[in-house]
Formats: structure tokens, sequence, C-alpha cells
């Protein structure tokens, strides 16, 4: 065999090899609910639907220049005022998706909280391994994990700083004598 690195390798370990019987939580004392150890695609469809338009929200806030993104972000839930209950539901959705019917009526009766929605949701992301940054297009500041570039040519000009946020050396640029 060869030891490449491959790009997609369906030999690895799924998550069900390591969640056999699926992702156990404990909600509460009294409550502790199952989830699937994949996390299927279509318990996505709630969230990414067209009625939420959360890829044009991104896209909007991305775009958004000269303002920070909590400012855009309110600005946006002005603008769209059924948003937050939208997003709310299309959560609650995926949540009964993951959950099946019998166990998400479990769920609502030990009443979640916002905060506890946000909790489970941030936890389910990082043991499905879902980037949310990813799944939605994010065009913010890009990571990758391929190598760094080399540069073309190895000369270099005198207008390269010698040292990383180092001020350059500057002549009096007009000609003027003070």
């Amino acid at each position: 065999m060869s030891s490449d690195q491959y790009v997609i390798d369906l030999a690895a370990p799924r998550r069900e090899a390591q969640f056999p019987h699926g992702i156990l939580v404990k909600f509460s004392e009294d409550a502790e609910f199952l989830f699937p150890a994949e996390l299927p695609a279509d318990a996505l469809d709630p969230i990414l639907s067209e009625d939420l338009d959360l890829v044009g929200l991104l896209g909007d806030v991305v775009q958004a220049q000269g303002k920070s993104a909590v400012d855009e972000i309110i600005e946006l839930l002005f603008r769209r005022p059924r948003l937050p209950k939208l997003f709310l539901n299309a959560v609650k959705e995926t949540y009964k998706a993951l959950l099946g019917e019998q166990q998400f009526a479990d769920f609502l009766a030990a009443r979640p909280s916002v905060p506890d929605y946000v909790r489970l949701t941030i936890g389910l992301t990082r043991v499905y391994g879902v980037d949310l940054g990813k799944l939605f297009g994010s065009a913010g500041s890009s990571e990758t994990d391929g190598e760094t570039s080399k540069p073309t040519s190895a000369d270099t000009t005198s207008s390269t700083l010698e040292e990383s946020g180092a001020a350059p050396e500057t002549a009096d640029s007009s000609g003027s004598a003070d």
C-alpha cells in the first residue's frame, strides 16, 4: 500500500465505531438523550432552508463594511424580525430529526433554555465534526491545511521588510527639505 495521504479515506473508522449505540447526552439528573452516532444529512435541512436564509444572512454580515459583526447582526435582525423565531424553530426541527418523535417530546418536556440549546449544539457540532463556518461557506478568515506558498524567485526588493511589523525606511519622497 502507498504511504500517500488520502483526500478521502473511507477506511477510516466511522463515528459509529466510537459510539456504536449513539451519542448519549446527560441533560439533567433526570433526563438523558441518545443522538445518532452519525449526523444524518437531512437533519440539517431546517437550518439550511431557503425560508431561514442563513447563508444569505452570513453573506450580508461578511459583506458589511465599517461595522462590527455584532452591529451588523443586530441591524439584520431588525430588517428580518421573523428570523429569531424561524431560527429557533429550525433548531427544534433539527433536534426532532435527530432524536425522533418520542425523545424530542421528552426533550421539550425537560424545558431546555436557549443557553441549553447553544451548549448542546456546540457540543454536538464538535462530536459530529461539523464546522458551521465551512457549512455556510463563510468567507471569513481562511484556514488551510495545505503548505504555505513558496516564493517564485529568490530575489528580494528594497521595499521588502526584513522583519514582520517593522516600519520601512523612507526617504523624503516630496524632495523638499524641512
